[in-house]
């Protein structure tokens, strides 16, 4: 099977889905591929995550054959237009023009559509010969907002004249809908609100979006606890070994609650989902999100299997 060169990770705000996107990116990297990940108005969160001075709209280094890039709609129209006029002069005469920008601002999509189109630039992208990026991670925004950008293209690709723009909104159509080169990862934690978006995604990508479900992750999965061994620690006399007994099985009945959650997604969902413990730092560094990238490695080897 065909290696995707686009994977799109999105899931309700709040569920974790960039310290994901960033083990998804790791991951790739460790495995030998050229990867860019790239998040929107993320305000430089991938590089607190990874532990790397903010990078903002320029693509920088941010370890072995991992780039990182940080964009936002205007950077977007500014680098797509330099691509068309070629010279910044004439970029900053035309886009600096307040009668341009309020017509630009008044185009729906425009920022969501063009952000797209620079995605898709970098996956043509070559350098030696050879694609700058064998894959491009894209930390998509939250649900609805990720919808809205997905939609983007179909939306206004009758409303462009003619001409260049047209052309790329046509090439990101059949990128983001060819099921050999994009992967939609949705993103849920074991309860109601996010795996009750994570189940309208599902059901969006087959049948608003048509594109191909990746695997599935569920973030801060509790695992079980052993039955035998909190009845032997309830036996105790000792006052506090009976107080983090308590407290176990106030974890336990959290977890089984989740679970419960859980059965809600759709079966192909939950079958082929990565499970991830919960990382104990509210930002929890490039060590930590290693960890993640190795439990999410055998996902993606499965993903290539005839």
């Amino acid at each position: 099977m065909t290696r995707p060169r686009l994977r799109i990770v999105t899931g309700k705000g709040g569920v974790g889905k960039t310290t994901v996107a960033t083990a998804l990116a790791l991951a790739e990297a460790g495995r030998g591929q050229r990867t860019l990940l790239a998040e929107i108005n993320g305000r430089d969160r991938v590089a607190s995550v990874l532990g790397i001075p903010p990078v903002g709209a320029s693509i920088c280094q941010a370890g072995e054959r991992l780039s990182v890039v940080d964009m936002n709609p205007r950077a977007a129209i500014h680098e797509y237009a330099l691509m068309v006029f070629r010279f910044e002069a004439i970029v900053h005469a035309v886009f600096d023009n307040r009668v341009v920008r309020r017509f630009l601002a008044l185009i729906p999509s425009l920022g969501e559509l063009v952000m797209l189109g620079k995605v898709w630039f970098h996956i043509q992208e070559v350098q030696d010969d050879r694609p700058r990026f064998d894959v491009v991670v894209l930390d998509a925004p939250s649900t609805g907002h990720a919808m809205s950008m997905l939609r983007a293209p179909a939306m206004v690709q009758h409303a462009i004249p003619p001409g260049p723009l047209r052309d790329i909104t046509r090439d990101i159509i059949a990128l983001i809908s060819d099921p050999e080169r994009t992967h939609l990862h949705v993103v849920t934690t074991p309860e109601e609100m996010p795996v009750t978006e994570a189940v309208e995604l599902e059901c969006a990508a087959a049948e608003v979006l048509q594109m191909k479900l990746g695997f599935s992750v569920i973030n801060c999965r509790l695992g079980p606890l052993s039955a035998a061994a909190l009845e032997k620690l309830e036996a105790s006399s000792d006052p506090e070994v009976r107080q983090v007994v308590a407290t176990l099985r106030q974890r336990e009945t959290r977890r089984l609650q989740g679970e419960e959650q859980l059965r809600r997604l759709p079966a192909h969902m939950l079958e082929a989902a990565v499970g991830l413990p919960r990382l104990l730092d509210a930002l929890p560094g490039r060590a930590g999100v290693k960890r993640l990238a190795e439990l999410l490695l055998p996902a993606l080897e499965r993903e290539e299997q005839p």
